[in-house]
C-alpha cells in the first residue's frame, strides 16, 4: 500500500486541507486517528484527481476510474489504482459501507456540471453526497455498532457542508458556481458580475438556520460511537457551528472576508464540548427542524442504497 496514505503524510493532508477537522482529530486515540487520516487521504485523492484534470473529459474519466475501483473492492477484487488500495485496506478492517463511497463520487461527478439554479432538494442531495456520505464512512472506524445511527452521522456531515457553503459563497461565485437555492435568494444565479449582496445575505441566513437542524440531529447520534470517539466528533461539530456563529455575528456578510474560528476560539469550543453530556447510545429528543433534517438524511441514505 502506498505510504502516501499512512503515517505523517496522511496527517499532513488533513492538516493542510481542513484545519478544523485536523484540530478535532487530535482528540482521537492514535489508532483511530491514523485510520481517519487514511480515509481523508483517499477522499482528498478523489477530490484532487478531479481538480487537477486538464479537461472536463479527463475529470469524468477519473471519477469513473475511482468508481470502478470502489465496485471492485465491493466484489472482493484488487482495485487498479494504488490509491484505491488505501480504501480497500480500511474496508477490509472496518467493513465501511461502500455505497457511501459511491455517493461521494457521485457528488464529485455532479460538480463537473454548472452549479446554478439549485433548489433546496438539490442542495441537500449534494450535501449528503459530498459530506454526509463521509460521515457514514467514518462510522465503523469510530466504533458505531448500530446502523440506526447512520442517519445521524449523515445529518452531521450535511450540517458541516451547509456551513461550508455559507462561508464559501464568494469563492464559489468566482468559479461561476452558486449552491444557495434560488428560492432562498430571490433567484440568485452566477452571471457576469458580482452577486447581489442582499440575496446572498438572505440565502446565507436561511442555510445556517437549516444547518442548525442538521447539527442537532447529528449530535443526537454521537452517543452511539465508542466512548473514545465522541469528544472528537462533538468538537468538530462545535467548531463548524462556530464558523456559522461568526458569520451571524457579521450580519451574514460573507463576500468580503472568509469566516474563520481562531485557535483560541477552537480551544473554547473544545472546552464546551468536554462539558456537554453524551449518553452512551441513548437517543436525544429534538425539535421539528431537527426531525425534518433526520428524516431527509434517512431518505437520502435509502436513495443511495445505504441501509440503516
Amino acid at each position: 500500500m502506498s505510504s502516501a496514505a499512512s503515517g505523517p503524510a496522511a496527517g499532513e493532508s488533513i492538516r493542510r486541507h481542513s484545519r478544523s477537522f485536523f484540530f478535532a482529530s487530535r482528540l482521537l486515540p492514535a489508532s483511530k486517528r491514523a485510520d481517519v487520516e487514511r480515509l481523508y487521504a483517499w477522499c482528498r485523492w478523489c477530490d484532487d484527481g478531479v481538480d487537477a484534470a486538464a479537461t472536463p473529459c479527463q475529470a469524468v474519466d477519473f471519477v469513473e476510474l475511482a468508481t470502478q475501483d470502489v465496485r471492485r473492492i465491493a466484489r472482493g477484487e484488487v482495485p487498479s489504482g494504488s490509491e484505491s488500495r488505501w480504501l480497500a485496506d480500511l474496508v477490509g478492517r472496518h467493513a465501511l459501507p461502500l455505497e457511501a463511497a459511491v455517493a461521494l463520487l457521485d457528488g464529485m461527478r455532479s460538480d463537473l456540471a454548472p452549479a446554478a439554479g439549485f433548489q433546496e432538494a438539490d442542495l441537500l442531495r449534494y450535501c449528503f453526497r459530498v459530506a454526509g456520505a463521509v460521515g457514514v464512512l467514518l462510522c465503523p472506524i469510530l466504533g458505531l455498532k448500530e446502523r440506526r445511527y447512520l442517519p445521524h452521522a449523515a445529518a452531521l456531515g450535511m450540517g458541516m457542508q451547509l456551513t461550508n457553503i455559507a462561508r464559501d459563497v464568494a469563492e464559489d461565485w468566482r468559479r461561476r458556481r452558486c449552491y444557495l437555492p434560488v428560492e432562498w435568494t430571490g433567484g440568485l444565479r452566477p452571471g457576469g458580475g458580482p452577486p447581489d449582496p442582499q440575496g446572498v445575505r438572505q440565502g446565507v441566513q436561511t442555510i445556517l438556520e437549516v444547518a442548525d437542524g442538521y447539527y442537532t440531529a447529528g449530535e443526537a447520534g454521537i452517543g452511539g460511537l465508542d466512548g473514545d470517539s465522541r469528544l472528537a466528533v462533538r468538537a468538530a461539530a462545535r467548531i463548524y457551528q462556530g464558523i456559522g456563529s461568526r458569520i451571524r455575528s457579521r450580519g451574514f456578510h460573507v463576500l468580503d472576508e472568509r469566516a474563520r474560528v481562531s485557535t483560541l476560539g477552537k480551544l473554547r469550543l473544545f472546552a464546551l464540548a468536554m462539558l456537554a453530556p453524551v449518553s452512551g447510545g441513548q437517543r436525544m429528543k429534538f425539535d421539528d427542524t431537527a426531525g425534518r433534517a433526520l428524516a431527509t438524511a434517512t431518505q437520502l441514505l435509502s436513495e443511495h442504497g445505504v441501509s440503516s
